[in-house]
């Protein structure tokens, strides 16, 4: 009897983990996507995303993959998992987030939480994001980059910077990340 016990116990555990591991890899990925097709995979069609707190009906899932491929997805997301729970369907996931823009400028990411609720599919239904109040701010890591830009690619900024922020589109995106890149080989050759 008690090896039978046993026997079950391990079992248990063992799909227990599993079923652990299924879940966090699709958070993982989710997190990590590059392309609104590959983020889409791990959503439900009823899928709807809030900022901070849930106010209104959130992002649907096409507006949110819309506003993930104006600036997030064309910089290449690098979402490291810190530590994580599971309630029932619903997991919270402590990250810090990098990409092809703060890794040039030497920013350190930035930390929040997301809470990801599941649907019965074991598909993404519902997302919180939930920013870190002790995040320090990128713009004192950018700023030698934008001196540089300033005095050598005048025009090149004022594409991607206007008004003292950062213009966030598609094309903005993938134009910093050349920026950024001309100006690492320019100033690290000196």
């Amino acid at each position: 009897m008690h090896k039978e016990l046993a026997f079950l116990f391990t079992c248990f555990a063992v799909l227990t983990a599993c079923t652990k591991s299924v879940y966090l890899k699709k958070i993982n990925g989710f997190l990590n996507a590059h392309s609104a097709e590959a983020k889409s995979r791990y959503m439900a069609e009823d899928y709807h995303g809030f900022f901070a707190e849930r106010k209104g009906g959130g992002k649907d899932k096409a507006t949110a993959l819309r506003s993930f491929m104006n600036w997030d997805g064309p910089l290449e997301p690098d979402i490291k998992i810190l530590s994580y729970t599971k309630r029932d369907s619903v997991w919270t996931v402590v990250f810090n987030e990098q990409n092809d823009f703060t890794k040039p400028i030497g920013f350190p990411g930035w930390k929040g939480a997301t809470i990801v609720t599941f649907d019965k599919r074991g598909l993404i239904k519902e997302t919180l994001y939930l920013p870190d109040d002790s995040n320090p701010p990128y713009r004192p890591y950018l700023q030698p980059a934008l001196d540089w830009l300033t005095k050598n690619k005048p025009a090149e900024l004022t594409e991607v910077f206007k008004d003292n922020k950062l213009v966030q589109t598609e094309a903005t995106a993938n134009k910093w990340k050349a920026l950024l890149q001309i100006w690492k080989m320019q100033t690290s050759a000196r």
